[in-house]
């Protein structure tokens, strides 16, 4: 009986080509301009809890500034509170679909990525000398009439973030009308599995981009709290920072 799928084990390989070593620096610059990104997030919500503050204070004492800073924290707890529960149990989706692909599919074996490891990275072997490395994940390939796509299996947390997702779950709805008329062509009555297989890995990908979904907005939410913390003490300071500043500018 001929699947509509194949599969490839993952696996680290030892790449130490010209391409792989610039993609390793690339994934550094990566990560820094993430870092940025994070400062910018927390700039802007600094930025825009200050401008409420000032709206809303008149007379920047204590006694003015803890209230509403107190709102704002309760109100960002409470918020991060439902976010974490909705992102647990989008992990534990996560978690289910992928036992179950697994118990499907006997053919897949139970490879899962250590955590630790980076996607693209190197090890130092001597002085000034390091051999780069490639990870991969589990590929599957769907089959259709025309043409093929090769998607990557997340197996665990840290694939979140360094796999395509959201190209991914894209490539996978723009394919998903061929593979479903080519599986219902065929006239093997073991092919409806291979669709439900697709749905399943789906259905992966869709708990991923809740999960981060959930998580950046968890972000956001913790930087508002920890906005609001610093202007309920120190608000009139930075005011008064911000005029002086202010005068010179």
């Amino acid at each position: 009986m001929e699947s509509s799928y194949t599969i490839q084990e993952g696996e680290l390989l030892l790449n130490n080509s010209r391409h792989n070593k610039l993609t390793v620096y690339f994934m550094l610059f990566v990560r820094f301009l993430k870092l940025l990104m994070l400062i910018l997030t927390f700039s802007i919500t600094i930025g825009l809890t200050y401008a409420i503050f000032r709206k809303c204070i008149t007379t920047a004492v204590l006694t003015s500034c803890i209230p509403l800073g107190s709102i704002f924290a309760t109100f960002g707890s409470a918020v991060i509170s439902v976010l974490s529960l909705y992102c647990n149990k989008q992990s534990q989706f996560f978690q289910e679909n992928l036992s179950a692909l697994h118990e499907q599919v006997p053919e897949m074996s139970a490879w899962k990525r250590w955590p630790f490891l980076k996607r693209y990275n190197r090890e130092i072997i001597g002085l000034w000398k390091h051999n780069y490395y490639t990870l991969k994940n589990p590929q599957i390939t769907f089959k259709s009439d025309n043409r093929r796509l090769s998607v990557a299996l997340p197996t665990c947390a840290a694939d979140f973030y360094d796999l395509p997702i959201f190209i991914g779950i894209m490539k996978m709805l723009f394919f998903y009308k061929d593979f479903l008329t080519t599986v219902f062509r065929s006239k093997n009555s073991g092919q409806p599995k291979d669709v439900f297989i697709f749905h399943c890995i789906l259905m992966i990908y869709r708990n991923i981009i809740r999960y981060k979904t959930g998580t950046f907005l968890m972000l956001i939410g913790s930087e508002f709290v920890l906005a609001s913390i610093i202007f309920s003490f120190f608000y009139p300071f930075v005011s008064r920072f911000v005029q002086t500043a202010a005068t010179y500018f």
